[in-house]
């Protein structure tokens, strides 16, 4: 059974993800509405991962 990162790893990734997600977002001039959509989550979500 694979193991559970512990909290700092996963806040650590989760950061990663945001970062990543920020950037293409930046680079590619997307609103936050399309950047959700082309993810594949809600605006809603990506306005969580986002803060």
């Amino acid at each position: 059974m694979p193991s559970v990162p512990d909290n700092h790893d996963a806040h650590d990734y989760a950061e990663s993800v945001r970062e990543r997600l920020q950037e293409f977002g930046e680079a590619a001039l997307f609103s936050m509405y399309a950047l959700a959509c082309k993810a594949g989550v809600s605006p809603d979500m990506m306005g969580c991962i986002e803060q």
